[in-house]
């Protein structure tokens, strides 16, 4: 019965021969070298694509790859850019970011959106490489760049995208983002493998601005849920597009994370016109528990930048130092209780305005840490369209405009002792500025009063801590209140003064003007740049006219960096993050001529 097989008999006796020798010969080799001394390990997670390391590595409880190694980490000298940073890492992952900014700031290096803002705020293509609008604003179809890979090599294509959307639009993400109500309603489809679809529930002009969010890999992710996202290990192990890549995370003796080692992404410097920058080959950052700690190590010269909440005339006065200052991603604005009589008013609140001279307020109470405002928009915005209403003080005016309006009652006549009324026969009325228990935002808030005391008309300094502060905005107990709102990269204003956003968005006063609801929701639906630029002067000039609210001022983000570097150059602000949108610029001064 073997006589038909007896070659294929024979190729088998001898194959197990050679295995059973293979294997006498390792065992006889392995008894007769010396036993290795056990790895010691570092203080280093490697988060490069090859991890460099002479042995093997090994998980930790939490999922995280941690480089045991006999000699030195793969990466050990200094970088040349050491930035000092206040806060810890908890999750560098886009879809997180927003809720740390620690994490928003280095997450934003390694992530890329299909759009990116530019230095005037308005949304570019990042990659995206062109973007369709249908005519009625509903559909959205966007080709993606073909040259854009992950920091592991893979290519980037339509699957990351609808992952992502996915994630997005998990009803759960709404507790944790305020856009996460909006995601819920876009619909997002896979045409090709460099060509999605958005459809949208109506139209929406700054939806190209909302996909500025980081995109994540459905590779490495697939199958994970939103649920599961938030404990897992990519978030410190994080594999992006963008220009830098993890490269070590470095820990201190507690175990806690110290400093964040990004490399420059080779994949990333294969793209199209990356040649010949970012010269910056390492960035580290340096985490510190406080500002004062950032402040001692930048003395030190353990860092070289900083991007720290200090006084700016502190940061003045570093040396070696050059201080790069910008409009912040935010505005203080005074509003009004429109459901608290008589601030539903017009003419009341434009004699409030009038009555204040805010330049000086401003230079007065908070110095060079901030500017006085005169636009609902930011001043470093592309949309920006100054009035001079905001800062022109006509004490006469402001009284004309209360008698032409009734609320000024008077006491046989005498002008001293007239005082404004919400009744005619109540015989004048007080009311409360609500504030931030902070030193000078009290102290403006206490001038503010005193300048409105000019015109008769009594408010009461009302000063809580910052919690407070919020859930009586949430909850409408204010009749005037003194407040930042964050200034977002699309320009829209639709959450703060539209009245269907009274009690579900940030629209605390219940401010409804019809003139400038109309406006908003106009600029929302104008596909055409120019015409949503005529919109957005008309809406801007109707603010004023209709004095919706009082701007106040810019709050000022400094960003200090040593001397050594050149090219550094900061546009606007939608996020602190946008300080790096320029680094491929960035060089030590030696590099340049």
């Amino acid at each position: 019965m073997f006589r038909g097989c007896r070659w294929q008999l024979i190729a088998l006796i001898l194959a197990l021969v050679l295995f059973l020798a293979g294997a006498l010969f390792r065992l006889s080799r392995g008894a007769s070298r010396p036993q290795a001394a056990a790895p010691t390990p570092t203080t280093v997670f490697s988060g490069l694509a090859t991890p460099q390391a002479t042995e093997p590595a090994r998980p930790t409880a939490s999922g995280i790859t941690v480089s045991e190694a006999d000699s030195e980490p793969a990466i050990s000298s200094p970088a040349a850019y050491r930035e000092g940073l206040v806060g810890a890492v908890q999750r560098l992952n886009p879809l997180y970011a927003h809720l740390n900014p620690v994490d928003r700031d280095i997450s934003s290096l390694i992530f890329e959106g299909l759009f990116a803002t530019n230095e005037y705020g308005e949304a570019v293509p990042r990659l995206a490489e062109q973007i369709v609008i249908s005519a009625d604003g509903i559909e959205y179809v966007v080709s993606l760049r073909q040259d854009a890979r992950w920091h592991d090599g893979l290519a980037f294509s339509a699957d990351d995208v609808v992952y992502t959307m996915s994630l997005l639009s998990d009803p759960e993400y709404a507790r944790i983002s305020p856009l996460g109500a909006f995601w819920v309603t876009v619909e997002t489809q896979k045409l090709s493998e460099q060509l999605i679809r958005f459809r949208l529930a109506q139209p929406l002009s700054s939806f190209p601005h909302l996909l500025t969010i980081g995109l994540l890999p459905e590779h490495a992710l697939r199958g994970t849920t939103l649920a599961q996202l938030a404990q897992h290990p990519f978030n410190l192990s994080p594999i992006g597009t963008g220009p830098y890549q993890l490269a070590e995370l470095r820990l201190s003796g507690e175990g806690a994370i110290s400093a964040v080692e990004l490399a420059r992404a080779p994949v990333f410097m294969e793209r199209q016109g990356s040649a010949g920058s970012y010269a910056l080959a390492r960035l580290s950052f340096h985490l510190n528990p406080n500002a004062e700690a950032a402040l001692d190590a930048y003395a030190s010269g353990a860092v070289n930048a900083l991007a720290v909440v200090a006084q700016r005339e502190l940061l003045l006065q570093l040396p070696r130092s050059r201080v790069y200052t910008q409009i912040a991603p935010s505005i203080a604005m005074l509003i009004f209780n429109w459901e608290e009589a008589p601030f539903a008013e017009r003419r009341l609140r434009q004699a409030l305005s009038l009555s204040l001279d805010l330049p000086d307020l401003i230079e007065r109470n908070l110095g060079a840490d901030a500017t006085y405002a005169d636009s609902p928009y930011s001043a470093s915005a592309s949309v920006y369209l100054p009035h001079p209403f905001w800062h022109s003080q006509d004490s006469a005016q402001a009284r004309a405009l209360l008698e032409a309006a009734g609320l000024l009652s008077s006491d046989e006549g005498e002008a001293e002792t007239n005082t404004v009324s919400t009744d005619p026969g109540a015989g004048g009325a007080r009311f409360s500025l609500l504030v931030e228990d902070a030193g000078p935002l009290r102290n403006l808030a206490g001038e503010i009063a005193a300048q409105w005391g000019q015109l008769n008309i009594e408010f009461q300094i009302d000063a809580v801590a910052a919690g407070e502060l919020s859930e009586r905005l949430t909850t409408g107990r204010f009749q005037a209140a003194i407040l930042e709102l964050p200034v977002g990269a699309d320009f829209d204003l639709y959450r703060y003064w539209h009245p269907a956003q009274f009690g579900i968005g940030r629209n605390y006063g219940a401010a409804a003007n019809h003139e400038v609801a109309e406006l908003i929701e106009r600029i929302r639906g104008e596909i055409y740049p120019n015409r949503r630029g005529a919109l957005y002067q008309q809406l801007q000039e109707e603010f004023a006219e209709q004095a919706i609210a009082i701007p106040l001022y810019y709050p000022l983000y400094t960003f200090v960096a040593g001397e050594q570097f050149d090219g550094i150059q900061i546009g606007y602000l939608a996020s602190p993050a946008d300080r790096f949108r320029g680094i491929g610029d960035w060089r030590l001064a030696t590099e340049t001529g």
